[in-house]
């Protein structure tokens, strides 16, 4: 059975909030206090949110694209940007969040364990 895309479920107000609110906890983390890493339970939160929009095909509102894009903003990311452009739904928004997140993870893990 093929499911049309008028049938498929529209992302919840609520949940469309708070992948928004994980975007925005995502600058603060960035840009807020960047020589203090942040517990691993920050990552997980983080991810478990982008997770839970990676199958809405919801366009994206402005407001969250902009954000998502400035995230995106440095050489390592700009192919992020360019994908979230391309496909502006929240199923795009999510997996490229989610590479941000392993990627400030990954970078703060490794400055964790070349400073010891």
């Amino acid at each position: 059975m093929v499911v049309s895309p008028a049938e498929k479920p529209a992302i919840s107000p609520k949940l469309a909030k708070a992948f928004f609110d994980a975007i925005q906890e995502y600058v603060r983390w960035t840009y807020g206090h960047p020589e203090q890493a942040l517990p691993l339970k920050r990552y997980i939160q983080l991810s478990l949110i982008g997770g839970r929009v990676d199958g809405f095909t919801d366009p994206l509102p402005h407001d969250v694209l902009t954000a998502l894009c400035i995230l995106a903003i440095d050489d390592a990311h700009s192919h992020l940007k360019e994908q979230v452009y391309a496909d502006r739904t929240y199923a795009t928004a999510s997996r490229c969040f989610l590479e941000l997140v392993a990627a400030k993870k990954e970078r703060i893990l490794t400055t964790e364990w070349d400073c010891e």
